[in-house]
C-alpha cells in the first residue's frame, strides 16, 4: 500500500464520511446506529468501480484497498476551535466528543475508526485539547457482521494518562480559502454539539439503545442491510477537497 492523493472513491461513499465534523454523544450514536450500514452500498460501488474501470496503482497493479485519514490542520485549527466552548462544556459534563479519524476499505472488509477529544488542564483553569483512540468498527463482507472495538474507555475525560497532542502549527498548503469554505459548510449542518442541556433528558435513553458504551472489548450486531449497489456515476478524488 502506498500514499497518494489520487485514490478514487464514489461520491455516495465519501458523502457518508463526516471527516472534519465534531461528533457529540448524540451525533455519534445517531451515525453509528443509522449511517454505518449505509456505508456498505457506497463501499460496494467503489470496489465495483475499481474493477470495471481498471483502476491501478503507480506500478500498474490493481488497486485493492483505500485509506482515508482526517485532515489534522482542518480539524485542530478550524473545526474544533470553532466549537471550543461547546466541546469543553460537553466534556466537563461527562459526555464524550468524537471525530472520524480513519476509513479503510479492503476487498474483504470495511474499517471505520473514531478518536475522542479530551481535555488537559494547563495553567490556572485553562484547558487544551488532546485526543485518544476511542472506537473502531469493522465490517466483514463474508460474515456480514459489524465488530466493535472499544479503546481507552476507562481513562478520564480530563487529564487522561495516555493521550496525543494535536499539531501545534497548521499547514494549509495555501488552501486557506478552501479550508474556510469547508468550515462554513460544516457549520451550516445541524450539529447537536450546540443542543441545550435540557434536550439530553429526552434522547439519552434512545441514543445508546442498540450500541451502548460498555466495559467489554468487543461486541457484535447484524447489519440492517447488505444489498449490493449499482456502479457509481459520480466519482470523487480526495485531492479535490480539504
Amino acid at each position: 500500500m502506498y500514499w497518494s492523493e489520487q485514490h478514487f472513491i464514489t461520491q455516495a461513499l465519501f458523502d457518508k464520511l463526516p471527516f472534519g465534523e465534531i461528533l457529540s454523544h448524540t451525533h455519534f450514536y445517531s451515525y453509528v446506529n443509522y449511517t454505518l450500514d449505509e456505508l456498505l452500498g457506497g463501499a460496494n460501488q467503489t470496489l465495483l468501480y475499481w474493477r470495471l474501470s481498471n483502476i491501478t496503482q503507480f506500478d500498474g497493479t490493481p488497486v485493492t484497498e483505500l485509506s482515508l485519514f482526517y485532515d489534522d490542520t482542518f480539524l485542530w485549527h478550524y473545526s474544533a476551535p470553532s466549537y471550543w466552548e461547546e466541546i469543553r462544556l460537553q466534556i466537563q459534563s461527562g459526555r464524550r466528543v468524537r471525530f472520524l479519524s480513519r476509513f479503510h476499505l479492503l476487498q474483504t472488509q470495511i474499517e471505520v475508526e473514531f478518536n475522542e477529544i479530551r481535555l488537559q488542564k494547563i495553567l490556572g483553569n485553562d484547558f487544551q485539547f488532546i485526543y485518544t483512540d476511542s472506537k473502531s468498527y469493522q465490517y466483514n463482507f463474508q460474515t456480514l457482521m459489524w465488530e466493535t472495538t472499544i479503546n481507552n474507555y476507562k481513562l478520564p475525560l480530563i487529564n487522561p494518562c495516555l493521550f496525543t497532542l494535536p499539531i501545534m502549527q497548521p499547514n494549509t498548503q495555501g488552501r486557506d480559502t478552501e479550508y474556510q469554505a469547508h468550515l462554513e459548510q460544516i457549520q451550516s449542518l445541524l450539529n447537536n454539539i450546540q443542543i441545550q442541556d435540557h434536550y439530553w433528558d429526552s434522547v439519552e435513553s434512545t441514543t445508546q439503545a442498540s450500541t451502548p458504551e460498555s466495559d467489554t472489548d468487543t461486541n457484535y450486531w447484524t447489519p440492517r442491510t447488505t444489498q449490493f449497489a449499482s456502479p457509481a456515476i459520480s466519482i470523487y478524488s480526495p485531492s479535490t477537497r480539504p
